[in-house]
């Protein structure tokens, strides 16, 4: 066989060898899902007759079982208008400040806007909504960062900053979020320095300050309230053209973005903020009202699982009170009866794959929670902490924004948005004239 035939099948090998690759990525994921509390042959007790169960449900491509998440946070000017919401829990809800006051500068613009409570505006709301979400992450598995992004015409001055690289200390991830929340909002919309901020902490280069883990699956949550104002002063359809090319670029070095539009600004012209998620394989997600925030992180899921189902099997019961979180870690109390269980889990992923779990322990009244680690024991608690809540709504009868009736014509409104949005996108993309790769 001459050398050049030889060369042309070494070749072909190596194309088929990468295209089976691309195609195992792209194609069925691998579905893992494990019970790691309570262990089999357990004895257990908690009172009121329930057994904590924890584990994971993940779906992904090659080797993803680890998160690398970087939170982009908007803080441009436009942040400082109230949320419509109580977010700091002071029993005062804050209200537009300048409300029926003439408006004769950009400056009074914002101070009119701005919320008459800091603890309540816009970014307050979006410093909470990123609690939440960590609130519920893996910090064996889940690296968290956080970048801002406002801006200002003079290019020789940064537009977004690194407030912490990549790290698993969600201490000091909360305590950075409490710094960017007294710093508070300032300055215009550069979209662009925040996703390529965003995606070089993600990548680990060589300008940033977080180091590149390998095998992780790279995430960038990208919230704004706005609309891309810079970094070309005056010319919105380059700025929101350029954000989307770094979003490209992104997607080439393995980089899925989530975009969160919040506010009728943001979802006026939401085309960036659409087409980023897009083309990254994210998820977008339109917020009318901030307010809901919170709410709509409690519901974020990255680990691809369509449907999970907790329940004891002996008893054909399902569990009393369940957590799913973003990351595919999931806790619940479940419902048991004296003797063995058959504590059961099924998970689903959103092509369709399925497994279920199972693990047989006893019940013995009294006999207590095994013993967890610290983030098991959180887990543990907030479910509790759910049970309590619920059992005072009950006896109280009060409606909360955590009712099921709320949180589905919460999920109706953002798929109605999220509609809208895509259709207002899709003009905007031929009045800039983008090629979209699907």
């Amino acid at each position: 066989m001459s050398l050049l035939r030889l060369l042309g099948v070494a070749l072909l090998c190596v194309l088929a060898t990468s295209a089976s690759a691309q195609n195992g990525r792209r194609g069925t994921p691998k579905l893992d899902l494990s019970i790691d509390a309570p262990e089999a042959g357990a004895v257990v007790g908690d009172p009121g007759g329930l057994a904590f169960v924890a584990g994971r449900a993940l779906a992904h491509y090659g080797d993803f079982q680890t998160f690398d998440i970087v939170f982009v946070i908007d803080i441009s000017d436009s942040t400082s208008a109230p949320s419509g919401a109580d977010i700091d829990g002071d029993g005062v809800v804050g209200q537009r400040r300048g409300a029926g006051i003439p408006i004769f500068s950009v400056f009074g613009r914002m101070l009119a806007l701005a919320s008459t409570d800091r603890g309540d505006n816009i970014l307050a709301a979006e410093i909470a909504a990123v609690e939440t979400m960590m609130s519920q992450l893996d910090p064996r598995t889940t690296r968290v960062g956080i970048v801002t992004f406002s801006g200002d015409p003079d290019p020789f001055t940064p537009d977004a900053e690194t407030w912490l690289p990549l790290t698993s200390d969600y201490g000091r991830a909360h305590r950075q979020l409490r710094e960017i929340l007294d710093t508070g909002p300032y300055g215009r919309t550069n979209m662009v320095s925040g996703v390529n901020l965003g995606t070089i902490e993600l990548l680990g280069t060589e300008s940033a300050y977080s180091e590149r883990r390998e095998g992780a699956k790279r995430i960038m949550i990208f919230l704004t309230d706005g609309t891309p104002t810079l970094p070309l002063d005056g010319a919105p359809n380059q700025n929101a053209r350029m954000a989307i090319q770094k979003a490209k670029k992104a997607a080439r070095m393995g980089v899925r973005i989530d975009t969160y539009a919040i506010g009728p600004d943001a979802l006026s012209q939401p085309v960036v903020a659409v087409e980023m998620a897009h083309v990254t394989q994210g998820v977008f997600t339109p917020v009318r009202h901030p307010k809901d925030l919170i709410a709509v992180f409690e519901e974020a899921n990255f680990a691809d699982i369509a449907e999970l189902r907790i329940r004891n099997a002996t008893t054909k019961k399902p569990a009393s009170y369940k957590i799913m979180n973003a990351d595919g870690s999931f806790s619940a109390l479940v419902p048991m009866k004296p003797g063995m269980n058959t504590l059961e889990v099924y998970a689903r992923a959103t092509d369709g794959t399925e497994r279920t779990q199972r693990v047989v322990v006893k019940y013995v009244e009294g006999a207590g929670t095994p013993a967890l680690d610290p983030r098991l024991i959180a887990q543990r608690n907030r479910l509790l902490e759910n049970q309590l809540m619920e059992l005072k709504q009950r006896r109280l009868d009060i409606e909360t924004e955590r009712d099921e009736d709320v949180r589905e014509d919460l999920r109706a409104e953002i798929a109605k948005e999220r509609a809208a949005a895509e259709e207002r996108a899709r003009e905007m993309r031929r009045e800039l004239e983008l090629e979209v790769e699907r």
